[in-house]
């Protein structure tokens, strides 16, 4: 006789729950993470003179607008399209109720960090330096993601695929069917965590000597978790291609621009 173990994931996405006021999990594990990353990497140029705080403070804001972009217009094209002026505020004209931003792209916060690292305060912040707090925020982002990650589990949202050949350990979402399916948040929590110690340790050893060659060994580990996890995801948006999703296109350009960034750009000598 086969034995099933599901875990049936029935808990709420509250912290706090009003007609006219909600805090969800996920909420507090993202700032808990954006407040991690900020202080793990402003005090590490506190020794600099430069105004970090106030860097960093923008680098959040750009990576948090451009997340909400590439969201809205990679994956809710067709609402977002009619809905333009939603995409930058928290509520739904429509009905007038607050929603929050319930959608945030990775892949758009990447380039929304890229951007803003290159164009704020580029005339106070050597490039040398540049790179080394680009380094440190993907280093410590590792861990923002495996809480954003944790906190999609607890809104029951980027589901996985359902359990076929595997069934340990799999979860049953309510509230959204009653199929066993792969827990990919924590799959992905986890293998993001390995990331952070494994490149936590080799920056002691050295290894982050070569920053632009940690930059871009990140960016590649990080691609390759992401685009093989979505095998086991449901799609996310109704744009739907033959073999890949959405969120794997746009991983393939990244791994692209990455590995073709650590071919070129390793071995060169930045000041």
């Amino acid at each position: 006789m086969q034995s099933y173990n599901y875990i049936i994931w029935d808990y709420s996405p509250f912290l706090y729950y009003s007609d006219y006021f909600q805090l969800r999990i996920y909420s507090v594990l993202f700032a808990l993470g954006l407040l991690f990353v900020y202080m793990k990497v402003s005090k590490k140029f506190l020794d600099k003179n430069y105004d970090i705080e106030n860097f960093l403070f923008k680098l959040i804001i750009s990576t948090l607008v451009f997340s909400r972009i590439f969201h809205c217009l990679f994956y809710q094209f067709e609402y977002y399209s009619s809905n333009l002026i939603e995409i930058l505020l928290p509520v739904q004209l429509s009905s007038f109720t607050f929603t929050g931003y319930q959608g945030l792209s990775s892949h758009g916060g990447l380039f929304g960090l890229f951007l803003g690292l290159f164009i704020f305060q580029k005339n106070k912040i050597k490039l040398l330096d540049r790179l080394h707090i680009l380094l440190n925020i993907l280093l410590y982002s590792f861990i923002l993601m495996s809480l954003i990650r944790i906190g999609n589990l607890f809104n029951s949202e980027i589901l996985g695929k359902e359990c076929f050949e595997i069934n340990f350990l799999c979860f049953i979402f309510p509230s959204y069917d009653m199929l066993p399916r792969y827990p990919v948040q924590l799959l992905e929590a986890f293998l993001y965590f390995i990331l952070f110690v494994f490149f936590r340790y080799f920056s002691q050893s050295g290894y982050r000597d070569n920053v632009v060659k940690s930059i871009f060994a990140m960016l590649i580990a990080l691609g390759l978790v992401r685009f093989f996890v979505e095998f086991l995801k449901l799609p996310n948006t109704k744009i739907v291609f033959e073999y890949f999703n959405m969120a794997q296109l746009l991983t393939l350009l990244l791994l692209a621009i990455s590995f073709i960034g650590y071919k070129f750009f390793a071995t060169k000598s930045f000041k």
